[in-house]
């Protein structure tokens, strides 16, 4: 691959269920590359490991800036080329006006800019919650730049989860009250409101710690507005168009409303669309997967990085 900057760059109830959705110490250097940021767009993007490993680009979820993947990818050092982003409005990244493509429209359209722009190929996609959604149709429109798909703790209709009757224009109409009553809630309350959702978030007390620092530096505008589309739309049309292999790593754990196969039904109905899917239940773990277990999900993630280019 090309060294970063060589080719031009684009320029470019409820409530507590639907913050829980939301998706220390910043990963080293190495062969002398550091986390020289820069905005690609609508993105931030970090480079760690070697230039000579595999190209991986990691996205995040709604709230969450790139560093929830510093401990992963210090753990794969220099067998990967990380590519680790964060969307402006979080992690303390300035936010910025989208248009009408929305946050997560810009994200999946700087992200395919940039990969162009850079001539990556063979790239594997991590995504975290609303990240998986944009690595999906990233996958969908650069096909020939990406050859795996990861997706942790993810659906591509999300409304559907907690009511599997609801359709798509109930879901988009009842994600607007909801972000619009979260974009105009006082700043205390609408904190207040993710707190509430932080045992769903992870399992832990430091996780949960973690995730809640991370809400209190993002944009309350941008999350709100995050949220409406995460929560409002329907991705599941791009499903058919990602013809790499799909690798889904859900959550469950002990107490949770459903049993382990009932929730296996639910995401195999989920990304029924695919071409080629493993679905891969991680136990012991909630939303936020690489905290919870992270031993476990660098295992299965080095797994899909090691694999020849398409293979499933």
């Amino acid at each position: 691959m090309k060294p970063y900057g060589s080719g031009k760059m684009s320029i470019g109830g409820w409530i507590a269920i639907a913050v829980a959705i939301v998706v220390g110490a910043t990963a080293g250097q190495a062969d002398g590359q550091g986390p020289d940021p820069f905005m690609a767009g609508s993105v931030q993007i970090e480079r760690f490991g070697s230039p000579a490993g595999r190209d991986v680009i990691l996205v995040p979820g709604l709230a969450t800036p790139g560093e929830v993947w510093a401990e992963t990818v210090a753990a794969l050092g220099d067998s990967v080329d990380a590519h680790v982003v964060t969307l402006a409005g979080f992690g303390g990244v300035s936010a910025l006006e989208r248009g009408e493509r929305g946050v997560v429209g810009s994200a999946v359209a700087d992200l395919a800019a940039w990969i162009a722009a850079e001539n990556i190929e063979d790239a594997v996609l991590v995504g975290h919650s609303m990240g998986a959604q944009i690595a999906l149709q990233l996958a969908a429109d650069a096909p020939d730049q990406v050859s795996a798909v990861v997706v942790v703790d993810s659906a591509p209709f999300f409304a559907r989860l907690f009511n599997p009757a609801i359709t798509e224009a109930q879901a988009a109409a009842y994600a607007a009250g909801v972000s619009a009553q979260m974009a105009a809630a006082p700043r205390e309350q609408f904190l207040a409101m993710s707190r509430q959702g932080l045992p769903v978030q992870s399992i832990t007390a430091d996780g949960q710690a973690r995730v809640m620092a991370w809400m209190e530096l993002a944009d309350q505008a941008v999350v709100s507005q995050a949220m409406g589309e995460v929560m409002g739309a329907d991705f599941s049309s791009v499903l058919p168009q990602v013809s790499v292999p799909v690798t889904v790593m859900y959550a469950w754990s002990e107490g949770a409303p459903v049993s382990a196969d009932q929730l296996e039904s639910v995401y195999a109905n989920q990304y029924a669309g695919l071409a080629a899917v493993e679905l891969q239940r991680i136990e012991g773990s909630r939303h936020f997967i690489m905290l919870d277990q992270p031993a476990v999900f660098r295992t299965a993630l080095g797994a899909v990085i090691a694999r020849p280019d398409g293979e499933d």
